[in-house]
């Protein structure tokens, strides 16, 4: 019984760990969280109509899938930025220095979209003929408008591979209901990390007092 309730103790310090920790990194650089595991990143305040959350949402997850993977950060202003709001408005420098934030889960390519223009980094890749297709598309400096720049961008710079995307009608969770999913996951997984790290020294002290009796 004892044992039972210091694992049920350990579970919800976990999970509360797990709830407080994103308001406490919302200083940091919230877009090289959010995408570790997920395609897009979206601010959760960004007044987005969801009609296009869902085709930009619809079009980076089609593009995995026809051999055009790419990540896309919206930053709509340096507030999006957290603590690196030096690379406001510097969306080139921002793809470089996010890419190598995600490096070590992701080497892919990554399209960043600020108000005054597009950012993208492709690891060991040059970028040259990516920016000449980046170049002719017109940017509204709204978060919808941004938004919209964003799908247009995946879809040239997937046809300019040679790939020309089809984006499905069908509906697609938003980008901030997507946040919130990778979020919940990522508590359950700290959670059961613990409790398992718990289990284990649980058991080696056991056995440790048996081998001493």
């Amino acid at each position: 019984m004892r044992f039972a309730r210091l694992a049920t103790a350990v579970m919800a310090a976990a999970i509360l760990a797990g709830l407080v920790a994103p308001l406490g990194r919302s200083d940091g650089d919230p877009a090289s969280d959010y995408l570790l595991g997920q395609k897009v990143f979206l601010p959760f305040d960004a007044k987005v109509p969801p009609a296009d959350q869902q085709k930009l949402l619809a079009t980076v997850a089609q593009a995995g899938k026809q051999g055009y993977p790419i990540r896309v950060a919206v930053i709509p202003s340096d507030y999006d930025l957290g603590s690196v709001t030096s690379l406001w408005r510097k969306p080139q420098l921002y793809a470089r220095f996010l890419s190598a934030e995600l490096g070590f889960v992701y080497k892919g390519r990554l399209l960043i979209v600020m108000p005054n223009g597009f950012g993208f980094n492709y690891p060991k890749h040059s970028s040259t003929s990516e920016y000449a297709v980046l170049t002719k598309i017109p940017v509204a400096s709204t978060p919808t408008g941004l938004t919209r720049a964003a799908t247009t961008a995946t879809l040239r710079l997937a046809a300019a591979q040679g790939i020309h995307l089809v984006v499905p009608t069908t509906p697609v969770a938003s980008a901030s209901t997507q946040n919130r999913n990778d979020r919940l996951t990522i508590i359950v997984a700290v959670a059961a990390a613990l409790l398992l790290g718990l289990l284990l020294r649980l058991l080696v002290r056991r056995r440790a007092a048996t081998r001493s009796s």
